[in-house]
């Protein structure tokens, strides 16, 4: 990407002589009196990023204002138009470049073409569940497909950020491929319970019925390991720590300790305490997880009841407790 920066300062003094015959340099600019503008600067950076994600990528105009904020000045950020000025201009680069309109409504008849094949002119929808409120759009190429289903390791995960609004999130499964993680299947859902995930599962057998998974490594979810032990059931499921480690993380910034978090050693420990009970023999989870209650004492109880309730099970129930600690015990 080019940015643009050349201005005309009647104040600067700066010369350049050159041949208005040859065009050459006869003698090299002088020192600049004019001070440079590094908020002016930024501000025509981010113009730029904002236009070349708009017409480039099909981001929402949330996701490209966001990620275009990136590394600028306090300043330089408060320089810019509103944001819904800036989203504005989003919509008119889109409409001016003919780009596919975002339907919303998920009763939309069909798919554009155009969005419907590979740049090598390759299928790349293959199945669309059709109009309705928990609608499905599942898209691989021939070869991701093929390589979905002669591959045994996958991980999987939704991500909620680029997807166009009638949709709840994109949900990706990556497989282990000659030691490489290749995305092979990018699905658009509307909802994240056990009966979508059962939907998409049996919608990928459709158009890969040789798809066998034996291990797949996901984040703590229940609804979408209730879906892959149900479809898959001698499939072995493999907790990813750095998701267990993430909802605690997030659970303490809804509770308001993030800031405790972040300076008090100590609090700090004993958060880690907690989340290393997924590394224990699940037999020893429940007794270890009531001996670590009592120590932390009463300053812990909202996270602990988080951790109860979620990872554990208010009853201790042993399908719980293989469900979520279990898959990341497994890996340690």
């Amino acid at each position: 990407m080019v940015i643009h920066t050349s201005k005309t300062d009647l104040r600067c003094h700066s010369r350049l002589h050159t041949c208005i015959i040859t065009n050459s340099i006869l003698k090299p600019p002088t020192e600049h009196s004019c001070k440079s503008n590094a908020i002016a600067h930024e501000a025509r950076v981010f113009s730029q990023q904002v236009a070349e994600r708009a017409l480039n990528t099909q981001e929402t105009p949330e996701a490209i204002i966001t990620n275009c904020y990136k590394n600028m000045s306090d300043p330089s950020i408060a320089r810019l138009p509103v944001r819904e000025n800036i989203k504005r201009r989003i919509r008119i680069l889109r409409q001016n470049n003919q780009l596919v309109k975002e339907p919303n409504d998920p009763k939309f008849l069909s798919v554009p073409n155009e969005l419907t094949l590979t740049h090598r002119k390759e299928r790349f929808l293959c199945s669309d569940t059709g109009p309705g409120d928990d609608r499905i759009l599942i898209f691989a190429s021939p070869e991701q497909l093929q390589i979905l289903q002669t591959s045994e390791e996958f991980l999987v995960d939704g991500t909620f950020k680029v997807v166009p609004e009638i949709f709840y999130q994109l949900f990706i499964i990556h497989a282990v491929y000659r030691n490489y993680v290749v995305p092979v299947i990018y699905a658009l859902l509307r909802r994240k319970n056990t009966d979508t995930y059962q939907r998409l599962i049996d919608e990928i057998l459709k158009i890969a019925p040789n798809w066998s998974p034996r291990l797949i490594m996901m984040d703590f979810e229940q609804a979408s390991i209730n879906a892959f032990q149900t479809k898959f059931p001698i499939i072995h499921l493999s907790g990813c720590y750095f998701h267990l480690r993430q909802s605690i993380h997030r659970k303490l910034q809804e509770l308001r300790h993030q800031t405790e978090y972040q300076n008090d050693t100590v609090y700090t420990h004993n958060i880690h305490k907690i989340a290393a009970l997924a590394f224990l023999e699940p037999s020893s989870v429940v007794d270890r997880f009531e001996l670590l209650c009592e120590e932390l004492g009463e300053g812990y109880d909202d996270i602990l009841d988080y951790f109860e309730s979620t990872y554990i099970g208010k009853h201790y129930c042993g399908f719980e407790l293989i469900s979520f600690l279990y898959i990341c015990y497994q890996e340690s």
